[in-house]
């Protein structure tokens, strides 16, 4: 296969180093590689994607959403969520919801087990069917019950515990302080939101000068979250901001390289090359699932990178009459060796990949 030419990042050239300001030498955080996270993502930042994006310099990886009840009843699917790859270059988290902390607090050794570095607890979840069970968003409609939750969670597990949480049930119900104080109070090293409240879901845009005001005030780490497009809007939240670290999460589906590019780690044009990125992707697939998981996942991460290009629409159409995972590769390499020569495309939050609710 040929994996040439390297893609140009004409018009997107690669930002300065990230701003001088460093992650607080102490505490957990101070152990991730840098200030830009990959956030979780639902059926998204599984073991295969983790690896990926950890070997593209991803600053610190968190596992998809992972159900404590599919833990506490041994499902073999919910246990496979939780695998962490083999020497990772930085902190991995795992991800959880649920409504007891007892569960949490069971399935605790399991996710220690497994290799993870923390646990991360889901508060901003809007989907109905989480919330409806007092899970996610909604345990942010009740900051003393959630500082209580935190409290009994955290001095009964093994493991640093974190929590991703969004501004509020709804703007005239906006928690994010009280919240994040309940965190504080509870002992979690850091709190990661992202700038929409649960009505909201992925709609409007994410306000960051809340989450600003909320640093401001915070008694430990705060890390940002929502609308980061690309590596330059990536700088430029963090440097205003005055947050510890920035978690992208739909930015980095569409540009893989994001994370070197805010980190001043990527040169003139694209390394790994689109087509590198993909053959490396099957290869990670390919040791972890059956050959229908890995063609769907595949082709997901294809189409991903092929958005915002000329003929992306028919590429993606091509792709589902493929069922092989070298004829997706060679496809692949069709489509990305017309577009070698252009820019990667610029989206912003109106896009409809921007309001998909992947992250």
């Amino acid at each position: 296969m040929n994996s040439s030419p390297l893609w140009s990042l004409q018009n997107s050239a690669p930002p300065s180093a990230a701003p001088s300001k460093t992650v607080p030498a102490h505490g957990l955080i101070a152990r991730a590689r840098n200030a830009f996270w990959m956030a979780p993502m639902s059926a998204i930042t599984d073991v295969c994607y983790r690896q990926l994006l950890d070997e593209m310099g991803a600053g610190l990886l968190i596992s998809e959403l992972v159900s404590v009840k599919g833990l506490v009843f041994n499902s073999e699917k919910t246990r496979k969520m939780i695998r962490i790859h083999a020497h990772p270059g930085t902190l991995v988290g795992v991800q959880l919801f649920g409504e007891s902390a007892d569960d949490f607090i069971r399935v605790a050794p399991l996710v220690q087990e497994a290799g993870a570095d923390f646990i991360d607890i889901n508060l901003g979840c809007p989907v109905k069917k989480v919330v409806k069970k007092g899970c996610g968003a909604a345990l942010m409609r009740d900051p003393v019950f959630l500082e209580q939750f935190l409290t009994r969670i955290q001095r009964n597990i093994g493991l640093p515990l974190t929590v991703k949480m969004r501004t509020g049930w709804s703007q005239e119900e906006l928690t994010i302080h009280e919240c994040v104080s309940a965190a504080a109070n509870a002992g979690c090293e850091w709190v990661a939101i992202h700038g929409r409240t649960r009505q909201q879901a992925y709609s409007g845009r994410a306000d960051w000068d809340l989450i600003a005001e909320v640093k401001r005030r915070a008694r430990l780490p705060i890390i940002g979250n929502g609308d980061i497009r690309d590596a330059e809007r990536a700088q430029s939240l963090y440097s205003s901001s005055g947050v510890d670290a920035i978690m992208i999460g739909r930015g980095a589906l569409r540009n893989p390289w994001i994370f070197k590019q805010c980190t001043g780690a990527l040169g003139a044009t694209l390394e790994p090359t689109p087509m590198q990125l993909l053959a490396r992707y099957f290869e990670l697939l390919k040791a972890v699932y059956d050959t229908r998981l890995t063609l769907l996942q595949l082709r997901k991460m294809a189409m991903w990178m092929a958005y915002g290009y000329p003929g992306a629409a028919a590429f993606r159409k091509a792709l589902f009459q493929l069922h092989r995972g070298a004829d997706v590769l060679e496809k692949a390499e069709e489509f990305f060796d017309r577009t070698a020569s252009l820019p990667i495309p610029q989206f912003d939050e109106s896009e409809a990949f921007m309001m998909g609710g992947h992250g």
